[in-house]
């Protein structure tokens, strides 16, 4: 049985491929679930397999292609998770097409009323635990690690229990303004 390291030096063409073949969808789908999309999945995905080539070919990671395999996941993941950290990612909005209204003080502070009112309607339809970090995020102003020392999670649970959350309120709140 041939070892990894003699394999990509023996045909290193056959071998990329491989690897790409066995990862590169599962990364996408990552990425796509993530906020992603195909691009950043291909941007991010050939950044990964570059330091994880480099970690093979500098002695740093030794194994099957199976760990291999693994190890290229892993590094592509945590390069996703950066990417989203650094804030250099372009906000993601939800555009529709919203028909032009008078520009009239009546109608923009009644518009704003209705809206105020829709979305407490919509937060109330929460669940409990949604209403609670929501409010002590956006009303209470606390910080993530604030939320998630006073609710006994990790800083990440809150991070996405937050980003669901919102998700949801977003989803209600557009629903409950098709109807207006």
């Amino acid at each position: 049985m041939k070892t990894l390291t003699n394999w990509l030096q023996e045909d290193p063409e056959r071998a990329l491929s491989r690897i790409y073949s066995e990862n590169f969808s599962w990364f996408e789908q990552y990425v796509l679930q993530n906020s992603g999309n195909s691009d950043d999945a291909r941007d991010i995905f050939q950044e990964g397999i570059a330091a994880a080539w480099l970690n093979l070919k500098s002695g740093k990671f030794s194994g099957t292609p199976d760990r291999f395999n693994a190890y290229v996941r892993q590094i592509c993941k945590y390069k996703w998770i950066d990417e989203l950290r650094s804030g250099n990612r372009k906000k993601i909005s939800y555009t529709e097409t919203i028909p032009e209204k008078d520009d009239t003080e009546s109608n923009t502070t009644s518009d704003s009323l209705e809206q105020s009112t829709a979305l407490k309607k919509c937060f109330l339809q929460l669940g409990e635990k949604c209403q609670k970090v929501v409010g002590m995020f956006y009303y209470k102003k606390k910080s993530l690690a604030e939320i998630a020392h006073d609710t006994q999670n990790t800083e990440d649970s809150i991070k996405t229990i937050k980003y669901r959350c919102m998700m949801q309120l977003r989803k209600l709140f557009l629903e409950e303004m098709k109807r207006m």
